[in-house]
């Protein structure tokens, strides 16, 4: 049999075209010690968004792999989030394993209602709803691009979030967007990735649920106000007024080679727009690529 599956479902009426809220809290996989669930009625946070189901379980492989493989059937706002990641992976393949409960690991699944070409405008759209929400709660940080959050002053500098999108044709179509966050880990002499830093080493305590449920809010009013007319462009100017990666000389190594240049905007589309050294180039689009921060010449 499979794992055992408790449903809390809130005691209030629906709002009318809401789905209800409710977490699913779902047995270990493994024997990872538990560190808890949200707290009681906690979901109520989330009404009038479009996550209207939550999943917390102990220890998985992957949240966005779990999501991937149900993206034909699960319900559109599904969000899993795991105390522990044993297969966790970023851009490019990279792959970590922080210790249990120590960090936000999230992962949701979204049915896009915006033109296919908007898609990769997900990642910026999270990033966006994750450093306002910090910013919220006195810890600042900037978005480096495409999809690194990153602390840039104070006791400990470094990389404190990542996100992973990744893409699900169905039908139904899907996005799958991942999350994770270093609350508590690494600090001060732990085994972690060069460049890591945590909330924690930064000097901030903040709790995972709190933050969740403000990041959660936020990336849904990003998310509908993508399908909008003028949403691209409002994003941009968002994601450019968070930016940590403007004004900077960078290296983006892409699938066709090396860009080296000043980085000078953000287009509505989310390419980075890097001016080469040589004065007679015209700007050069990036749309993906992994982009490192340098020294201006």
């Amino acid at each position: 049999p499979g794992p055992r599956v408790q449903r809390f479902h809130r005691d209030w009426p629906p709002e009318p075209s809401k789905a209800p809220h409710m977490v699913t809290r779902m047995a270990p996989q493994s024997h990872a010690a538990p560190v808890g669930g949200p707290p009681n009625r906690w979901e109520t946070r989330l009404l009038g968004t479009r996550f209207a189901s939550v999943e917390h379980v102990e220890t998985t492989g992957s949240s966005n792999a779990d999501l991937m493989a149900r993206a034909r059937g699960a319900a559109d706002g599904t969000v899993r989030i795991t105390d522990h990641q044993t297969a966790g992976r970023g851009r490019l393949g990279r792959r970590w394993d922080a210790p249990p409960g120590a960090n936000l690991l999230v992962s949701v699944l979204v049915r896009p209602d915006w033109p296919p070409e908007n898609h990769p405008l997900v990642t910026p759209a999270l990033a966006v709803a994750t450093v306002d929400a910090l910013a919220g709660m006195g810890v600042p940080a900037a978005v480096k691009w495409p999809n690194d959050l990153v602390v840039e002053g104070g006791p400990a500098p470094g990389k404190m979030a990542g996100i992973l999108a990744e893409y699900s044709g169905g039908p139904p179509a899907a996005v799958i967007i991942g999350l994770g966050l270093n609350l508590a880990w690494p600090t001060a002499g732990d085994d972690a990735p060069p460049g890591a830093t945590s909330l924690r080493a930064c000097g901030h305590t903040v709790d995972r649920w709190d933050l969740l449920a403000v990041v959660l809010t936020g990336f849904d009013a990003q998310l509908v106000d993508l399908a909008a007319a003028g949403g691209p462009d409002r994003l941009r100017e968002a994601h450019l007024g968070w930016s940590a990666t403007i004004g900077r000389w960078v290296r983006a190594e892409t699938a066709t080679g090396t860009v080296e240049g000043a980085a000078v905007d953000i287009s509505a589309d989310g390419s980075l727009l890097i001016r080469p050294a040589d004065p007679a180039s015209n700007l050069v689009p990036v749309a993906a690529g992994d982009v490192t921060h340098l020294k201006s010449p």
